[in-house]
């Protein structure tokens, strides 16, 4: 009930017009976390549009989730530095510990997997960022050390 509530108040303050798309969408996901088929299909409705054109939309930008974030969200970096110091396996080894895939969240809700275009840390690349945390020199052994350390902080408390 409160996300309905945070939906239509958001809503609330926007004219129909197709050009206010992009920031109603925009600010459900920074008050809800992701855009459900039901808040698309809300939006639609608001825009006067068919659900259709709202899930082409939320599905080609890569700014938009459709899944719930994981209490912890890890962002690794694939920008060039990043990338060519070996973020894309690193992004496999988070994908082979945390056994989800790339935009998916683990089924107890505490990761979520996603890449990023640059954190503007390449001087100490490869990065991987979780919650606010910058991890920096990331190598794909040290995936399982970092997921060891967040789980046992979890367990504390």
């Amino acid at each position: 009930m409160e996300e309905s509530n945070q939906i239509e108040e958001i809503l609330g303050r926007f004219h129909p017009e197709r050009e206010n798309l992009l920031p109603v969408l925009q600010e459900i996901q920074e008050k809800v976390g992701y855009l459900s088929r039901e808040v698309m299909e809300s939006v639609a409705h608001f825009f006067h549009l068919p659900p259709s054109e709202v899930f082409s939309i939320v599905t080609f930008y890569n700014q938009f989730r459709r899944k719930p974030p994981g209490r912890h969200p890890v962002h690794v970096c694939l920008g060039t530095a990043c990338y060519l110091l070996g973020g894309s396996l690193i992004l496999d080894a988070f994908s082979r510990e945390l056994q989800i895939k790339k935009g998916d969240t683990t089924e107890d809700g505490n990761f979520g997997l996603e890449s990023t275009a640059c954190f503007g840390c390449c001087n100490v690349a490869p990065v991987v960022k979780i919650n606010s945390q910058i991890y920096p020199k990331m190598t794909p052994g040290t995936v399982e050390e970092v997921l060891i350390n967040l789980r046992d902080k979890d367990k504390k408390g």
